[in-house]
């Protein structure tokens, strides 16, 4: 009996949704033209552009969980760094994404990156067991520096892309640090902070750097010497207690001259800044659970995008200040899935109990909600009449009509099985 192989050609990708730790940052990296933003999921470092849902390219070299991923500012090389402080750089430019280099550098997770403004020089801050920072010459590994002087995990790294050449970093014993070099070495510490400093960065032109800490607070510095300068402070929302934001700020963006800044917050809102003027331009307010906390955030060529705990990225206009779009999906592993017989749309369920509705002409995802299921689900089936049958791991089987049509406000019919199913 012979058969006739079919080829498969690959069409696009559905990707992952960053993976998100609560109280920790989640590191988003654009490329250098503004249009593509990176982030890292499980083992891998999604690149995606902003424009199009699916132009999406997937990098999955790395042997354990990915922790963040940067651009080299020429825009040939991405370093993305693991939990066993483990650095790879590849190349952008082919599908194939060739290795450059790979460096063990500390020993531990690996928190941030920061490029030189030539591509010629790293470094790398995170949780190392013998030290917390590193810098080097990106494509001999060489050393180019110490970055002793903070006592706990350095949480945040950034380079001066002007002369006279300088590294800020943040770190858990609530201090910021400023090395001077090349070669880097430390040169002053401070304790503005009364909590984690958690993101630094410097604006464009290197005149300022700001920092954000678990306080609540956003601290600017002049950029040479490190002088305090001033604060960012929300004075028309008295939950802020003379700070930015009334929970932890967990990152920063400059635009892209440098001019207004975006920080992200516990406090479930995204705040744009005048930096000039140190005024606040405005608040975009998520929604009220845990999950709607925003962890990570980039200034984008024309838009905002930032994550939320639920590992949904947000799209902002930063002139409107309103939310355009949300992508939707997963990032814990994917357990069933189901096509519908129009063949326009698939619904998928993971390992925390989330049903997608994703729609393949224009890849937009929709999230079922309320949960149906309290775990995994291990089946899902689609009637021709769109009602959607699901079974779980909490030994239940639910129906949910018009499940096409619906998503907000479910209501299936869930019934109670005395053991737990395999299928349906």
């Amino acid at each position: 009996m012979t058969s006739e192989s079919e080829e498969y050609k690959h069409e696009f990708t559905l990707p992952s949704l960053p993976r998100t730790t609560r109280g920790l940052p989640l590191p988003l990296s654009a490329s250098p033209d503004g249009n593509k933003f990176v982030y890292c999921a499980g083992n891998s470092v999604f690149i995606r552009d902003s424009n199009q849902i699916f132009d999406c390219d997937v990098y999955t070299e790395h042997s354990t969980l990915t922790q963040v991923a940067k651009y080299a500012p020429s825009g040939f090389y991405i370093a993305s760094g693991d939990k066993h402080g483990k650095i790879r750089i590849w190349d952008t430019t082919q599908s194939t994404h060739i290795l450059k280099a790979e460096y063990a550098l500390i020993n531990g997770p690996i928190r941030d990156i920061a490029w030189s403004e030539d591509s010629k020089r790293m470094a790398v801050v995170g949780e190392g067991k013998e030290r917390f920072g590193h810098v080097f010459l990106f494509d001999t590994g060489t050393s180019n520096g110490n970055l002793s002087g903070q006592s706990k995990a350095m949480t945040s790294i950034d380079f001066r892309w002007t002369r006279p050449y300088r590294l800020v970093s943040s770190s858990e014993d609530n201090t910021v640090a400023i090395f001077e070099g090349p070669p880097f070495k430390f040169k002053t510490l401070f304790h503005e902070h009364t909590r984690f400093a958690q993101c630094i960065r410097y604006n464009k032109d290197g005149s300022i750097f700001a920092s954000a800490g678990a306080d609540g607070r956003v601290i600017l510095f002049e950029g040479t010497e490190g002088t305090k300068i001033g604060e960012l402070v929300d004075s028309s929302d008295t939950a802020c207690k003379e700070a930015a934001h009334a929970g932890g700020v967990f990152a920063l963006c400059w635009n892209s001259d440098g001019k207004r800044l975006v920080t992200a917050s516990g406090d479930k809102t995204l705040k744009i800044w005048n930096v000039a003027d140190k005024k606040i331009i405005g608040t975009i307010r998520f929604g009220t659970t845990v999950d709607d906390q925003q962890l990570g955030v980039v200034w984008l060529r024309d838009r905002i995008v930032s994550c939320s705990l639920s590992g949904f990225l947000n799209y902002v206009d930063p002139e409107t200040l309103t939310i355009t779009k949300i992508l939707k999906g997963h990032n814990k592993s994917i357990t069933a899935m189901a096509l519908a017989s129009d063949g326009e749309n698939v619904f998928t369920a993971d390992f925390e109990g989330n049903i997608t509705r994703w729609k393949l002409s224009d890849g937009s995802s929709e999230r079922l909600t309320p949960t149906i299921h309290k775990s995994q689900i291990s089946s899902l089936k689609l009637l021709n009449d769109g009602t959607l049958i699901s079974t779980g791991w909490d030994d239940t089987i639910a129906f949910t009509e018009k499940a096409l049509n619906i998503i907000d406000n479910a209501q299936p019919i869930s019934h109670k099985l005395t053991s737990q199913p395999r299928g349906c």
